[in-house]
């Protein structure tokens, strides 16, 4: 999987959010909303391919969560990454 290059991540407050672009421009109709840990997984493999696995990891390495409970996380951010078009 890769992140798509056409995206603008902002933190406003305690909150990030995601504003999805096309080709040329940014699309303010298509901002996601995300928690720090999401922003983290986006940021760390911006760029660059990435497994679910690679999240999985970077997920049990920064913050005190089980792995099962990380690949829960991981696997619903890129259901709704996917919705967003924001994963190709």
């Amino acid at each position: 999987m890769r992140i798509k290059d056409q995206i603008s991540l902002r933190k406003i407050a305690d909150e990030y959010i995601m504003i999805v672009g096309t080709e040329d421009s940014l699309d303010y109709t298509q901002a996601v909303s995300l928690n720090d840990s999401a922003a983290y997984l986006i940021e760390s493999v911006r760029d660059e391919d990435f497994t679910s696995e690679d999240w999985v990891d970077l997920l049990t390495e920064r913050y005190e969560v089980s792995r099962e409970q990380a690949t829960a996380d991981v696997e619903s951010l890129i259901r709704m990454l996917q919705e967003a078009k924001v994963i190709g």
